[in-house]
This record gives structure tokens, sequence and C-alpha cells, in this order.
């Protein structure tokens, strides 16, 4: 009983832990977008630019054409 209600108390707190980032996150948008249009140019640059798709990893980035892609390029 005590492992459930432990497992159960780390779940509520993971929970509450996100729910307050993703709160933050929206508020930094909304209250200043111009910081957070200076931490997206900095991710950027530290990460690079984000991937086209989320597929495969970003290495791995324009080395493979998925089937959809070549369909895409050929002319009908």
């Amino acid at each position: 009983m005590t492992e459930m209600l432990n497992e159960a108390i780390a779940d509520y707190e993971q929970k509450l832990f996100w729910r307050t980032v993703n709160e933050q996150v929206e508020r930094t948008q909304r209250e200043d977008p111009e910081g957070w249009a200076d931490y997206l140019a900095e991710r950027e640059a530290w990460l690079g630019p984000r991937p086209r798709s989320g597929r495969i990893a970003p290495e791995w980035e324009g080395l493979i054409t998925f089937p959809e892609e070549k369909d895409e390029a050929r002319p009908r």
C-alpha cells in the first residue's frame, strides 16, 4: 500500500512540475515576446535549426529521403 501511495505522489509531483513549466513558458511567450524570440535564437545557435521532420534525428536530416518526399520531388 505504501509503495502504491509513493508512486501516486511521485506521479502527481511530476505532473505538477511539468504543468508549472508549461505555464511559465506560456507566460513568457505572452508577456515577453522579445525575450522568447531571444531564447529561441540562442537555442537554435546551440542546437542548430529544428529538423523538418520529427521522424529522424537531426544529424541524419538531409541524408535520408522518405518515400513521400521522393513523390513530392517527382513531377506528375
